[in-house]
């Protein structure tokens, strides 16, 4: 019998292995993610700016010479570092220590831009001399602010990158990858003047110092400037060229909720870097959908929390105090849905403040293994309900004072303290019949025990066959 019953367990066993190693596999097969085109560049990304998911990647890890794209991370600098109303002086070597016939806007030594003006400059027109100046405005020298685009990009996680001046001409120790640019442009799109300038037509600046006629400057990029190209949702990117590092270029569209960076570096001609980008920001757009966490988990995110209990009016299922970054959002291949993503929900053991809101932890959801999205758990401190209430008659206090045993409402503070009471009473109640047994009931039952194990033994002994022996 107990080897049948052995021999059924083992059975049932390989079955659930079976199922679930057939389950496991049918979700890989599902989970296969959209295969991208194919594009003339030498390397190429696409990138979803509100959690950083990587779409699609071609050599996205290569060293490449980025050219004009390297004024992205010089304009968010000067943005970060001064105030657009700052006056820019040109020096001799801004005007002449770039290669004449590489971009300018004919800038004279001596002339004066503001730091708004020096930003159009830079991001439209992709001035080589407004950028140097910009340089020397923010740091002194070239090579000090050089440190200063290193240190930046490092701490955005674009580890590959070395640059050694603020405009992107030729040099053999300046480079970076697809990657780290789209962290670099993700970072600059979160700031409200770049993301303005770089959306940017057209733009004029009046007469100078130096200058008596208004200069009047152009977006290069063709999708900005609807020129022989345009795309839906454009809002911003940057042109770069240079013999070496050919046709660089970098896109940022939004559609709805989704906001893509598109990255590509050394392309063969101009028109295969519209062509290319037109191509991988459809295949971003068509391919994958953006879930935003708010509306889809502020129902369940208070019952993950480890403070929440039915007797804490704080953190109870209707109050709204416990929420979810608004900002957080998931992506995912359209072949899946918000339910296919694994969620863990993390809580802090010390709250981080932002704004009004105390952050207590964070939501994370992966895909297929990879990082989809997340949101920080947020706690108003704003909506906390008081837990001490006034009596209505009383007029309110002009300062704050200790309160007293009359203002406290003895059934809330009852109700508050029920499970606590309920809890040492039941304690209790356990406790004494605990001691009852061992002290009382335990020694009357080996007594009982004992009498009766004697009276057993007297039996045996005077019973009629032992007298018998006896007596022989």
């Amino acid at each position: 019998m107990k080897k049948l019953i052995l021999s059924i367990c083992i059975a049932c066993l390989i079955m659930s292995e079976s199922f679930t190693h057939a389950a496991a596999s049918s979700y890989e097969e599902s989970s296969v993610w959209p295969e991208g085109p194919s594009v003339f560049a030498e390397a190429a990304i696409v990138m979803e700016a509100s959690t950083g998911l990587i779409l699609y990647e071609k050599n996205i890890h290569e060293r490449y010479y980025p050219a004009s794209i390297t004024k992205i991370l010089t304009a968010l600098l000067l943005i970060e570092n001064c105030s657009l109303g700052e006056v820019v002086t040109f020096s001799r070597d801004a005007i002449f220590n770039i290669e004449r016939d590489s971009t300018h806007i004919g800038i004279d030594v001596g002339e004066q831009l503001t730091v708004q003006q020096c930003l159009y400059a830079i991001l439209l027109e992709s001035a080589n001399e407004v950028s140097y100046a910009a340089a020397e405005h923010v740091a002194g020298s070239i090579s000090a602010f050089s440190e200063m685009m290193n240190e930046k990009a490092k701490s955005l996680g674009a580890l590959n990158s070395n640059f050694v001046n603020p405009h992107g001409l030729p040099d053999n120790n300046h480079y970076t990858t697809p990657y780290d640019m789209a962290l670099i442009t993700r970072e600059a799109m979160k700031n409200e003047t770049f993301r303005k300038i770089t959306g940017t037509r057209t733009y004029q600046i009046p007469p100078t110092n130096k200058q008596p006629e208004t200069r009047y400057l152009r977006n290069h990029h063709k999708f900005i400037l609807k020129d022989g190209y345009s795309y839906e949702g454009t809002i911003g990117g940057k042109t770069g060229y240079t013999s070496k590092a050919r046709y660089t270029l970098v896109t940022v569209a939004k559609r709805g909720n989704l906001e893509l960076i598109c990255v590509l570096m050394k392309d063969d001609t101009s028109a295969h870097q519209y062509e290319d980008t037109i191509k991988l920001l459809d295949f971003g757009f068509d391919n994958f959908s953006i879930y935003p966490i708010k509306e889809l988990e502020n129902n369940n995110v208070s019952k993950e929390s480890p403070f929440f209990t039915r007797y804490n009016a704080l953190l109870d299922c209707s109050n709204p105090s416990i929420v979810t970054d608004e900002n957080g959002y998931v992506v995912l291949p359209n072949t899946a849905s918000f339910k296919d993503a694994k969620k863990e929900v993390l809580f802090y053991p010390k709250p981080e403040i932002k704004d009004d809101h105390s952050i207590i932890g964070t939501i994370i959801y992966t895909y297929d293994g990879m990082y989809v999205g997340g949101a920080d758990i947020l706690y108003n401190n704003t909506e906390t309900p008081a837990l001490i209430h006034a009596r209505e008659e009383e007029p309110p206090l002009q300062e704050p004072a200790e309160p007293s045993e009359e203002s406290i409402d003895p059934e809330s503070s009852a109700g508050e303290f029920r499970p606590v009471i309920i809890g040492l009473i039941v304690g209790l109640f356990v406790l004494i019949i605990g001691l009852y047994f061992v002290l009382v009931e335990r020694p009357r039952i080996k007594r009982r025990n004992a009498y009766y194990r004697k009276r057993e033994l007297r039996r045996k002994f005077y019973s009629d066959d032992n007298y018998f022996d006896l007596d022989l």
